[in-house]
């Protein structure tokens, strides 16, 4: 009788979120930045790579090809190019903290992530830098 109870039973599963995601990218993008911490990096640029990966809500309808219905990548690009164009930076950690926070100026972004990369520190390899991670529950 007990192994007929068992039989019977059903785990409890969660419904899936109805709430869908999609991912806008921006893959390496390549730049000449003012950044570094020793004395030869300052007053010249270095070629710097930069990856983004945002994550938002996909809408609720059916999408009609209108650019008004999503988030266009083109706030990423101006906002990293007014970083290129701003002061000097000395660490990659700061640069991808500030992408962060653009990512963020955005409301609809749930997580973002960014990679960046100086390319010619280190001639054996394809590049030196971090990977930020960070989502609006982590208190973006």
């Amino acid at each position: 009788m007990a192994d007929d109870a068992l039989l019977s039973y059903v785990p409890y599963r969660p419904a899936a979120s109805r709430t869908r995601y999609y991912d806008i990218t921006l893959r390496d993008y390549v730049d000449q930045f003012k950044i570094g911490v020793w004395e030869r990096e300052k007053g010249r640029t270095q070629r710097v790579r930069i990856n983004v990966t945002l994550t938002l809500p996909w809408p609720d309808q059916s999408m009609t090809d209108n650019l008004d219905e999503v988030l266009s990548y083109d706030f990423l690009i101006d906002g990293i190019r007014a970083l290129r164009d701003g002061e000097h930076v000395h660490l990659v950690e700061t640069l991808g903290d500030r992408i962060l926070a653009l990512c963020f100026s955005i409301p609809e972004v749930t997580k973002a992530r960014v990679q960046v990369e100086k390319l010619d520190v280190v001639p054996e390899s394809g590049g030196v830098g971090v990977v930020i991670e960070r989502s609006r529950a982590d208190g973006a």
